[in-house]
């Protein structure tokens, strides 16, 4: 069992930015992003039905999927780290939320379809490869877009009709080229920006295009 210590030292202006459930208590560990900016920025926005299925790809310490399952949604969530699955699990249980949570590279090990799939995918640039979970959990490849393209690439096949992605995405993690990655597929929306610094986040989502064999009452061929 990893050594947990108390998280969500939140300033209160942020409390008063984000869908935050105060009863939802989340630990941490050393090797699992701590929910930080991007994390709220994404339980802001990020909208989820009761008996949705919804998955969640690199929970970390699992915030947005337990917020997810309090909401009534069959949720999953899926992490390579064995630290973050663990992590996840542990703060699933301890809130009494219903989360399943396996060990997946992206869908990898992913079973079924989901109305909702959520990322806030790692982005900054770094070509170097490191062993530490926690430096992986932000390096985004060489220009920082390659675990988010990959990420846009698959997450089609996931998708139920008409269901729909979120993602936290940054001006410093090759925005342009992940855009240019869902331009195929997806119909893209900003929900939302903020500006910190030197860096800009931003929640997108995006929309399955109807396909050739849809047509305008939304029925398939």
């Amino acid at each position: 069992m990893c050594s947990y210590s108390k998280a969500l030292s939140m300033r209160r202006d942020l409390l008063l930015d984000v869908k935050f459930d105060p009863a939802i208590d989340i630990d941490v560990a050393p090797e699992v992003y701590n929910p930080s900016d991007d994390s709220y920025l994404m339980l802001k926005t990020v909208e989820v039905r009761s008996g949705e299925a919804f998955l969640e790809i690199g929970p970390g310490s699992g915030i947005i999927s337990i917020h997810a399952a309090k909401a009534g949604a069959k949720v999953t969530a899926a992490d390579i780290s064995p630290h973050a699955v663990e992590c996840t699990r542990h703060n699933a249980l301890r809130n009494d939320a219903k989360v399943d949570v396996v060990r997946s590279d992206m869908f990898e090990n992913v079973q079924g379809l989901f109305d909702v799939i959520a990322f806030n995918p790692p982005y900054v640039a770094d070509e170097s490869t490191s062993t530490s979970w926690i430096e992986r959990s932000w390096t985004g490849g060489r220009e920082g877009s390659e675990v988010a393209i990959r990420f846009m690439e698959d997450v089609w096949k996931h998708l139920a009709p008409n269901g729909r992605v979120y993602m936290i995405l940054s001006s410093l993690g090759g925005l342009t080229n992940i855009l240019k990655a869902s331009r195929e597929r997806f119909q893209t929306e900003i929900i939302e920006e903020k500006h910190m610094f030197f860096e800009s986040i931003f929640a997108y989502k995006f929309i399955l295009k109807p396909t050739r064999s849809e047509n305008v009452s939304g029925k398939y061929y």
